[in-house]
């Protein structure tokens, strides 16, 4: 469905040591998900309850001091998405680029500077 939070993402300096603190405090599961993704790990946010109501997650290693968390909305069109991002005093930051065999994502900035991502569904994205 359009809009609903679809993912979340957790930028870190030490994965080890945050690891243990999002088990230890909040009790997800995170897991390794492939070399390829370079080291990034997944989260289930409800891992002894039903799928449908863990809402997903990942933690990877900060790529610039300022990357803070970031939420994830589900679209069923990207280009669409982003220009009402526009038309509405939002920014796009970031258009979109694929996640391998997952979907594509933006990167936005809502009018007060909160950012946030959108996200598309596509296991052929390259």
């Amino acid at each position: 469905m359009p809009g609903e939070l679809v993912h979340f993402d957790i930028p870190v300096d030490d994965v080890d040591k945050m690891i243990g603190f999002y088990r230890n405090v909040m009790g997800w599961k995170i897991e390794p998900y492939g070399p390829e993704y370079g080291g990034y790990l997944m989260i289930d946010t409800a891992p002894d309850k039903d799928p449908a109501l863990s809402v997903k997650g990942g933690m990877g290693k900060k790529q610039m001091p300022e990357q803070g968390p970031m939420n994830y909305y589900q679209t069923d069109d990207l280009e669409k998405f982003n220009q009402r991002v526009k038309d509405n005093g939002g920014q796009v930051m970031m258009e979109k680029m694929p996640v391998q065999k997952m979907g594509y994502l933006s990167v936005c900035i809502d009018p007060e500077g909160n950012t946030f991502g959108a996200w598309l569904d596509d296991p052929n994205a390259a």
